[in-house]
């Protein structure tokens, strides 16, 4: 069983202690550290170094997008699980820009934190269905703008990776990629994670809006 360290960056008690007590019946799942105000987070997460942090946007001091892009770029490694009440699609993308791996809304179920919690820690993206349109209305007005096609050598990715990035682009998942393109999930996993690391990017999200607005899907 995988040990998940949490931190909860969070400004209201109630909360705080609520999700304290759902979190606390996982037993894989281990509460470092909380916060509640946003000038705090960064000094004690690099002391705790959490594998997740559960986020609030609106904290007082930095709000959750300064926090996530100052966070990332001192912890690569931590994961950022946005956990709002705020289902505006322009906070969502902000959020994934700056680096965060989910983004869930607060009257979710207790599995469902838990679902997102253990995706995000393991490198996958989650975010809660309800959610998506807004994620692809985004991509979709980005694709719209003026954008400067990359060249697929510039990038260093194979035909294949291509055509897993186009397919990630459409939503699909790695089961239905898999089926797709005859290939085992296992491989489309381990493309998956060459794909990132070539890009220099975080999650499938990123990868997605990366490839609209750099015109890697005009290539086929």
């Amino acid at each position: 069983m995988t040990v998940i360290k949490l931190m909860i960056v969070e400004d209201f008690v109630l909360i705080r202690q609520g999700l304290k007590q759902i979190l606390g019946l996982k037993e894989n799942f281990v509460i470092v550290g909380e916060a509640e105000h946003g000038d705090e987070v960064l000094a004690m997460a690099l002391s705790l170094t959490p594998d997740v942090i559960l986020m609030d946007i609106h904290l007082p001091g930095k709000n959750g997008v300064e926090l996530t892009s100052e966070l990332k770029r001192e912890i690569p490694c931590v994961k950022i699980l946005v956990l709002t009440i705020d289902a505006d699609r322009h906070y969502l993308a902000d959020m994934i820009k700056a680096g965060a791996s989910g983004y869930i809304l607060k009257d979710i179920s207790a599995e469902t934190l838990y679902q997102a919690i253990e995706a995000v820690a393991r490198g996958d993206a989650f975010i809660e269905p309800c959610l998506l349109s807004g994620v692809l209305t985004e991509i979709r007005e980005a694709a719209t703008e003026e954008k400067p096609v990359v060249l697929q050598g510039q990038l260093g990715l194979t035909q294949r990776e291509l055509e897993i990035i186009h397919c990630i682009a459409n939503g699909e998942s790695n089961k239905v990629i898999a089926e797709r393109l005859f290939i085992s999930e296992k491989t489309v996993k381990n493309h998956v994670s060459n794909i990132l690391r070539k890009m220099e990017l975080e999650d499938r999200t990123q990868v997605a809006i990366y490839a609209h607005r750099k015109g890697l899907i005009a290539k086929q």
